[in-house]
C-alpha cells in the first residue's frame, strides 16, 4: 500500500449502494415473484464465532438478481433488495483484483464523474436509478400505507478488501498506512496532501476483532479488509443503519410538509370570529378536520419513529451490536431522531391549540343551545297564559 513497496496489491470489490424510499410499506407477500430473479444465500453452516445469529424486526429483504451491466467498460454486478419497511435498495459491484491502491482509488470515485454505459456518457447516478424504476414498477402493487416518497436516495460505498499482497493486518491500515486509508475512504486521488485532522476524522469510526481484520466506517463509505467468512454481517449494520437515516430524513421531510398544511389550516381556522353559531360556520368545519387529521398525523408518524428506535433486537451479539451502534453515531441517527421529536412536539402543539379552540366553539354550541332553550320555554308559558 505504501508508494515505497510498487508490489502491493488489493484484491476485493467495490460496491455502490443506492437506498430509494418507495413511499409506503411493502408487503412481500403480493409482490409477482415469477416476474424476478430471486437470489437465495445458502445458509452458513456451523457456529461462528465472530458473527453469531441476530434477530431482525421487519427487515428482511426480498433480494433480486437485476443483471450485469457495462459501466466505463468494467463489469458491474447489479442486485435489488426489496425491505418491508418501504425502501429499495440498488447494488452496484465492482471487483479489483491485485490492483494497486491508486486504482483502487479511482474506482471507488467512480460515482463522481459521467460514465459511459451502452455508448453514452451519463451521470453515474442514472443507472441505479434506471433499475429501481424498472424493479418499481414490479413492487409498486405490494405498496400499502402510501405516503409522498422522499425524492433523493441515500448514497454509501463499500470497498470490501479480500486479499492483499502482501498481506495487511489491521494496524497496517490504522497505523502505517493511515493516510492511504483514508484515501481510500473518500476516493480522494491526491491522499497525500491530506491533512492529519481530516485522516483522523475518517479513521474516526473503527472496529476490530481480531489482529487480521477491521472494519472502518465513514460518513460516504466504509473499508472492509479480512473477516470473509461473515462480510456480508458486517456490512448488513452499515446497510440497516443507513436505510434507517433514509427514513428519518423521509419522516422529517412528511412533518415538514404536514406542519406547513396544519399551520394554513389553522391560521385560516383562527381567523374566523370567535361569536356565531358554529356548526354553521366553514371555520367550524375546517378546523375540526385540521384537527382530526393532526390527531392521526400525530399517531403515525410516532409509530414510524417508534419503528426507527427500534429497529433492531440484538439476542447477544455484541460484535454486530457495536458496529451499528458506532454506525449509527458517524451517520448522526441520534441528532435526526431528535429534529424528527421536535417537530413531533410541535405537532402535539398544534393539535392542543386545535382541540382547544374546537373545545371553545362547543362551548359556545352548547351555550346557544342553553339560551335557545330556556327562549322557547319562556314562549311556551307565554303562549299557555296568554
Amino acid at each position: 500500500m505504501p508508494t515505497t513497496e510498487k508490489n502491493q496489491s488489493l484484491t476485493g470489490r467495490v460496491v455502490f449502494q443506492y437506498f430509494y424510499d418507495c413511499g409506503g410499506d411493502i408487503e412481500l407477500t403480493k409482490i409477482p415473484r415469477d416476474k424476478l430473479t430471486l437470489i437465495e444465500r445458502p445458509k452458513a453452516k456451523g457456529a461462528r464465532v465472530l458473527a453469531p445469529k441476530y434477530e431482525e424486526v421487519g427487515l428482511q429483504p426480498l433480494e433480486v438478481n437485476l443483471g450485469p451491466v457495462k459501466i466505463n467498460g468494467c463489469e458491474a454486478a447489479v442486485e435489488g433488495r426489496i425491505f418491508p419497511i418501504g425502501v429499495i435498495g440498488i447494488y452496484l459491484s465492482v471487483e479489483f483484483r491485485k490492483d494497486a491502491l491508486d486504482d483502487v482509488v479511482k474506482l471507488v470515485g467512480l460515482d463522481e464523474r459521467p460514465v459511459k454505459v451502452g455508448g453514452k456518457e451519463i451521470e453515474f447516478e442514472e443507472v441505479p436509478r434506471e433499475f429501481f424504476g424498472k424493479l418499481m414498477k414490479t413492487v409498486k402493487p405490494a405498496i400499502v400505507w402510501p405516503y409522498p416518497a422522499f425524492e433523493y436516495p441515500e448514497i454509501y460505498t463499500l470497498i470490501l478488501i479480500t486479499e492483499s499482497e502482501p498481506k495487511l493486518d489491521a494496524k497496517d491500515f490504522m497505523r502505517k498506512f493511515r493516510k492511504q486509508t483514508a484515501g481510500l475512504l473518500r476516493g480522494e486521488k491526491g491522499w497525500k496532501k491530506l491533512s492529519d485532522k481530516e485522516v483522523d476524522d475518517s479513521l474516526k469510526f473503527y472496529l476490530s476483532y481480531s489482529e487480521e481484520d477491521i472494519v472502518v466506517v465513514d460518513w460516504y463509505s466504509a473499508l472492509m479488509s479480512g473477516a470473509v467468512d461473515y462480510m456480508d454481517e458486517l456490512v448488513r449494520m452499515i446497510e440497516l443503519a443507513r436505510i434507517q437515516l433514509l427514513e428519518l430524513k423521509t419522516y422529517d421531510k412528511l412533518l415538514d410538509q404536514r406542519l406547513e398544511r396544519a399551520y394554513d389550516s389553522l391560521r385560516i381556522a383562527f381567523a374566523k370570529p370567535r361569536m356565531g353559531i358554529p356548526w354553521g360556520g366553514r371555520g367550524y368545519g375546517e378546523l375540526a378536520r385540521a384537527a382530526g387529521e393532526l390527531a392521526e398525523w400525530r399517531v403515525e408518524v410516532t409509530d414510524l419513529v417508534e419503528d426507527m428506535r427500534n429497529i433492531l433486537k440484538f439476542t447477544g451479539e455484541w460484535y454486530l451490536g457495536k458496529l451499528y451502534r458506532i454506525s449509527s453515531e458517524r451517520f448522526r441517527i441520534a441528532e435526526w431522531l431528535a429534529l424528527v421529536d421536535k417537530k413531533l412536539g410541535q405537532l402535539q402543539e398544534l393539535y392542543s391549540m386545535a382541540m382547544e379552540r374546537v373545545d371553545v366553539h362547543r362551548a359556545t354550541m352548547l351555550e346557544f343551545l342553553v339560551i335557545l332553550l330556556i327562549l322557547v320555554i319562556i314562549i311556551q308559558g307565554f303562549l299557555y297564559y296568554f
